[in-house]
């Protein structure tokens, strides 16, 4: 397995092609109701591995060359500015490491303010509300230890900490029945590990800033969560009790229209009540009609993880490069007659070096190393990689 600029851009397109399959299903709010969130789930999880192993298989990927625009990009990319020792690429890749470095401070100065922002907060003793609330949900998803904090400074019950729930609540006139609803949807989020989810899509997002739609899968992502964790809930409860859950979500849009709050969405997770009509509407639809069909899902999620299984081999089946002659030097050598030998596939053969480089031998005998490119030609010509 080897990395190129050119395999990296391979996994750029493909994962923003799954982000795109994924706003697509994620729109059908029957398709959740029907086979469950776990099929969206599987599109994310693929177009993230996509994204994190860019690499290719000589032995498996073929390299495609011979498109036009993509010679005529690569040659633009390559070629100095102004007859300066300055190339297009070089500008691009300065600007997107400059851009993904003030993204990276700009979470991290963020992240300083909301740790700061907890340590100034007073924790909920036994005695106060919602603590009982708090140990009986807890209790219920098998959490040990957990803080609640009670503020004016968040719109909806929040849940954040990486390694212990801490549970956010605004200072909303809740009745008993609301806190456990709304505990139980923050320590479900905080079981499902969701919060490390978006710190991953938080890191991806500072990488590409560039890519929109990775924005758009930072958005559909937090739906897809909201709609996981609903399903989850309204798996364990009667219509009544869904009702009642519904009920607490709907009373949090009423009480956090009146209030600004500061956005702290990339450590935390708060959407319990976001008053998006849409998303709304398909999280309400998804609990009230929630049915247990257990064969159903299990179906769907198999076809969906049969489908993505093959898209994400044949996306790893080629590369698309740009077209060049391999240099003479690495498949002629000159003899002692001062005569040009050419090399075939009859009797010359590549073995692949530790370090990506492959070395070209003829009749058992080392003729020179060659670059991962030159050998992508020379395999497309029919030479062979044994081992050594």
């Amino acid at each position: 397995m080897t990395f190129s600029i050119y395999s990296f851009s391979m996994a750029v397109l493909w994962s923003s092609l799954f982000f795109l399959l994924l706003w697509l299903c994620r729109r059908s709010r029957r398709l959740v109701v029907c086979f469950g969130v776990w099929p969206l789930v599987c599109v994310i999880v693929c177009a993230l591995l996509r994204c994190f192993f860019p690499l290719e298989m000589l032995s498996f990927t073929h390299v495609v060359t011979g498109i036009d625009l993509i010679n005529s990009v690569d040659y633009f990319l390559k070629s100095p500015v102004a007859g300066l020792a300055v190339t297009p690429i070089l500008i691009l890749g300065i600007l997107w490491g400059l851009g993904t470095l003030f993204f990276l401070v700009r979470f991290l100065r963020t992240y300083g303010r909301f740790r700061r922002l907890l340590a100034s907060f007073v924790p909920v003793e036994e005695d106060d509300e919602p603590f009982a609330e708090a140990q009986e949900a807890a209790s219920r998803l098998h959490i040990p230890k957990f803080t609640i904090y009670v503020t004016n400074v968040v719109q909806s019950p929040a849940v954040t900490g990486f390694f212990q729930p801490i549970v956010l609540f605004p200072a909303y006139p809740y009745s008993s029945e609301d806190f456990s609803n709304a505990l139980e949807h923050e320590f479900t989020h905080w079981k499902n590990h969701d919060i490390w989810v978006k710190l991953l899509v938080e890191l991806l997002r500072s990488a590409f800033w560039w890519n929109p739609l990775v924005y758009l899968l930072k958005h559909d992502l937090n739906q897809t969560l909201e709609l996981k964790c609903d399903l989850s809930i309204a798996s364990k409860r009667e219509l009544e009790d869904r009702v009642s859950y519904l009920r607490t979500m709907e009373k949090t849009i009423c009480f956090a229209d009146k209030k600004d709050a500061p956005d702290f969405s990339m450590f935390a997770i708060a959407e319990l009540a976001h008053n998006k009509e849409k998303n709304l509407l398909q999280r309400a639809d998804a609990i009230l009609n929630y049915e247990h069909k257990p064969k159903l899902s299990a179906l769907a999620l198999v076809v969906t993880s049969i489908i993505m299984a093959v898209l994400m081999v044949f996306s790893y089946s080629f590369v698309i490069q740009p077209r060049y002659e391999a240099p003479k030097e690495e498949i002629e050598e000159v003899t002692e007659n001062g005569v040009f030998e050419e090399y075939t596939a009859d009797d010359t053969y590549l073995v692949e070096n530790v370090d990506g480089t492959f070395s070209l031998v003829r009749n058992n005998q080392l003729i020179d190393i060659v670059e991962r490119n030159s050998a992508a030609l020379l395999i497309d010509a029919g030479f062979e990689i044994r081992e050594q």
